[in-house]
Formats: structure tokens, C-alpha cells, sequence
């Protein structure tokens, strides 16, 4: 996502998800080709739930504000199917957003296309 817009308006949509389900979004950072999601969530919602639903919601609503992207993504499937996560509860919540405020994400793409690594993360 080159788009400052596109990128707000994701922003704003995982917050607004993640208040409606009971998660808690602590930091968003995105880059063009992927982004980092600092979130709680429930002890009762196991992560593949929560990934299905900030991920289902948030490209449905992506696809109804910028319409173009129909045309772009037209199987309807605007993140990848994969995603990783981590728990950390041995680290510091202000660790985490530290490290996702600080991500260098032109010098990661970079990186990654030099050694022909394809980064999916969500």
C-alpha cells in the first residue's frame, strides 16, 4: 500500500475492529508490502480468529471505500493467506511498539528482495 490514504483508512479500520470484537490495537505500522499489528485479544479468541476477522473485515471495507482495487485484486483476496504472529509476553508491551514504531520499512523490503525472500506477514 503506497496510498497515505488507503494506509489511515486501514489503520483506522483495524482500530475500529478491534474495539467492536473486545482486541486491543496498541500499534499499527504499515509498509508498502506488509504491515506489523500490536494487538490483545481475548482470552477466549484464539489468534486464527482474530487474524480471520481483522483480515475478512478490514479487506471488505478496503474494497468498498476504494473501489479500483476490484479491479486490482479481482479474486476478491487483498492480504495474503499467510500471517505470523507471536506472543510476547516476555517482553515489555512498550518493547513491542518500539520496535514496530521504528521499522525501517523501505531498508526490509531492501533486504529482502536482495536475498529473494518474499515477506508475508501480517
Amino acid at each position: 500500500m503506497r496510498s497515505v490514504h488507503v494506509k489511515e483508512f486501514a489503520q483506522e479500520t483495524f482500530r475500529e475492529i478491534a474495539g467492536k470484537y473486545g482486541m486491543v490495537s496498541h500499534t499499527v505500522a504499515m509498509g508498502n508490502d506488509h504491515l506489523h499489528l500490536f494487538v490483545s485479544i481475548p482470552i477466549t479468541m484464539s489468534v486464527s480468529n482474530a487474524v480471520q476477522l481483522l483480515k475478512g473485515i478490514s479487506s471488505h471495507k478496503i474494497f468498498e471505500k476504494f473501489t479500483g482495487f476490484r479491479m486490482r485484486y479481482p479474486r476478491g483476496n487483498f492480504w495474503s493467506r499467510g500471517y505470523f504472529f507471536r506472543s510476547v509476553s516476555n517482553v515489555t508491551a512498550g518493547a513491542i511498539e518500539n520496535y514496530i514504531k521504528n521499522q525501517q520499512h523501505d531498508k526490509l523490503r531492501e533486504t529482502m528482495s536482495q536475498k529473494q525472500l518474499k515477506l508475508e506477514v501480517f
